[in-house]
């Protein structure tokens, strides 16, 4: 029987000890290999959740609508349940323009564009235009055979390209009235050529908007007119052309533009600490091992055109709303503010990229340029600038404000 007893007890033993053993191997190495996954699955989450934020504030800046959109964020990941385990933690913050280290600043030398108003008449022609928001004629005083000529035309090394022109003639309608007829050429196709306007009294005042869609300019003509564009007038002294647009002055270009974005910091236990940032339209992955762009801004350019096309997304937070911490899941509410344009054409530009992320940038910065064809350009990298010399360009820089706020209960 004390036998018996004996083997009894030894065998407690040994399934104690077994079970033990089984214990500290799943503890000690399966434990931590599958927090680790767990932990690297919630990374592949927040860039998926971060990628949806882009797509988010992308369609904001484009719609340029105020209708806010609600994405969400996973700090954490939970811990394993019976085992010893660590929970990963994490952090969202909005930081401001003064606090983000990323700016943006353009100089050198060659023509900015700013809103003109343009009285074209045949002593004030109107040169290097880029767009126009209004285009009338205004007839002071209808007198019979006066007329008003206006013709765009562009130069390209030296050889000058009537695009269009635009005619108006005042004659005799009946007795004592007067007729306005208007025509208007595509190059060398007559588009529209039509009575405009009868029963004019002489010495009477009359404006006709050319941009009216009746009269095809504005929907085949100047659509299709390259910019920059010039235009000439041949009037009578009874009226002239009042033009609002966007034109090139030559001096000097000087822009600079900080801008704020979103930081998700992460504190994990077994996998490496990864950082998504979301700063001027661009996600970037951060962690120890350096940083890559991995979603790209809205960034285009062409060699044909020589037109280098940047949209920066500029995020501003609401006081009180720009931060949260933990392991929860956390809504971050966007919604679009205003927008700003500016557009230049450079003999010599200088467009400096401050960052903390000067290596992904540098890469992002460097493929675009190779992949529109570019080969007279020089790019450089800094401790945090990435700087791009460049000639004989046009520069589009977009800058949609966007505000933001994380965490529950909005501020509207």
């Amino acid at each position: 029987m004390n036998n018996k007893g004996q083997v009894g007890i030894i065998v407690a033993i040994l399934v104690v000890t077994l079970l033990i053993s089984v214990l500290v191997v799943v503890q000690v190495y399966y434990i931590p290999k599958w927090m680790k996954e767990r932990e690297a699955e919630h990374m592949d989450t927040v860039a998926n959740q971060f990628a949806e934020l882009k797509y988010s504030l992308d369609l904001e800046s484009a719609e340029r609508s105020s209708a806010p959109l609600t994405n969400s964020i996973t700090l954490g990941s939970k811990e394993l349940p019976y085992f010893v385990s660590s929970r990963a933690f994490g952090s969202l913050q909005i930081l401001s323009s003064d606090l983000s280290n990323f700016s943006i600043s353009v100089s050198g030398n060659g023509m900015t564009s700013s809103l003109t108003t343009v009285n074209g008449n045949s002593g004030n022609p109107a040169y290097y235009v880029i767009s126009i928001s209004s285009f009338e004629l205004v007839i002071d005083s209808v007198e019979s055979g006066d007329f008003y000529n206006a013709t765009f035309y562009t130069i390209t090394n030296n050889v000058t390209e009537n695009i269009s022109k635009i005619y108006v003639k005042v004659g005799n309608f009946y007795d004592d009235m007067l007729e306005i007829n208007l025509t208007i050429i595509n190059r060398s196709q007559t588009i529209f050529n039509q009575t405009v306007a009868v029963g004019l009294r002489e010495g009477s005042s009359y404006t006709i908007n050319l941009l009216n869609e009746d009269y095809k300019f504005s929907t085949r003509i100047l659509p299709s007119i390259p910019a920059p564009f010039n235009i000439s007038f041949n009037t009578s002294s009874n009226g002239n052309f009042n033009i609002i647009c966007y034109k090139y002055t030559s001096g000097s270009i000087s822009y600079s533009n900080s801008f704020g974005k979103i930081k998700y910091e992460a504190d994990n236990a077994y996998f490496v600490d990864q950082h998504y940032i979301y700063e001027g339209g661009a996600v970037i992955l951060s962690q120890s091992a350096g940083n890559s762009l991995i979603y790209p801004p809205l960034f285009s350019f062409s060699n044909s055109t020589r037109i280098l096309n940047i949209t920066l997304i500029n995020i501003v937070g609401i006081t009180g709303k720009t931060g949260v911490s933990g392991y929860g899941t956390y809504s971050i509410r966007t919604n679009y503010s205003h927008f700003t344009s500016y557009r230049c054409y450079g003999y010599s530009l200088t467009i400096n990229i401050t960052t903390d992320y000067t290596d992904a940038w540098y890469k992002y910065l460097s493929d675009e340029m190779e992949r529109g064809g570019l080969s007279d350009y020089n790019i450089t990298s800094g401790d945090s600038t990435v700087s791009i010399e460049i000639s004989d360009i046009t520069l589009i820089l977009n800058i949609p404000v966007i505000y933001a706020q994380v965490g529950p209960g909005w501020i509207t």
